[in-house]
């Protein structure tokens, strides 16, 4: 268990702890047992698990969601079922109170983005917008610039960190020139961040 996993440690159970926090960061979210367990970071054993016992207090429903299979040519319906899915139990009396506690409790661990992203490259800057700062109308969650842009360690890297977050991350990366270009031209991306609430954990470019 993370040392600074202070909702973990109070629950004695990191499982519980990181498929909890996926529901509280995704109120409005449906999961299949196989997508939480991967969302939480977490065994299907322990997802299914820990979804029983928050359902079992109410935290948590469970629900019906259609899927729809579709074919390999000419994208035909092969056919439609219902499958299993849990979400947060809005009705439930506690649920804004857990739900506070849960985000109190988890606070975004910069060192952890900071020390992910330079795995991928000499990191230039990183901004957090979006959902860090509460606001998923924004286009991104996270921007990083590195002096060589390496797409694929750089989804690597993000991936570590979503179950930590309890949450997908949507980023936008980009190589250092670019992102100076960006800049220089007033980016509409760049602006929807930059004009709204953000927090700059690293300007190596020292144009934020």
């Amino acid at each position: 268990m993370a040392k600074d996993d202070f909702l973990g440690e109070f629950m004695g159970n990191p499982a519980r702890a990181r498929i909890l926090r996926v529901f509280m960061f995704n109120p409005n979210e449906s999961f299949t047992l196989p997508v939480l367990g991967k969302r939480a970071g977490v065994s299907l054993k322990a997802a299914t698990r820990e979804a029983k016992k928050l359902v079992d207090w109410g935290v948590v429903k469970k629900g019906k969601t259609v899927s729809i299979t579709i074919g390999n040519t000419k994208r035909v319906v092969r056919g439609k079922q219902r499958i299993d899915t849990w979400a947060v139990n809005t009705e439930w009396k506690h649920a804004r109170a857990l739900s506070s506690f849960v985000h109190e409790v988890s606070p975004v661990r910069y060192a952890a983005i900071i020390g992910a992203l330079k795995r991928s490259g000499r990191v230039s800057a990183v901004v957090l917008s979006g959902s860090f700062m509460g606001d998923d109308s924004r286009p991104a969650d996270l921007l990083v610039a590195l002096d060589s842009l390496n797409e694929r360690r750089v989804e690597a890297a993000i991936k570590t960190l979503e179950p930590a977050f309890g949450r997908e991350i949507r980023y936008a990366a980009f190589s250092t020139p670019e992102f100076r270009y960006r800049m220089t031209v007033q980016d509409k991306l760049i602006r929807d961040t930059l004009d709204f609430p953000h927090l700059v954990l690293l300007d190596r470019t020292r144009l934020l």
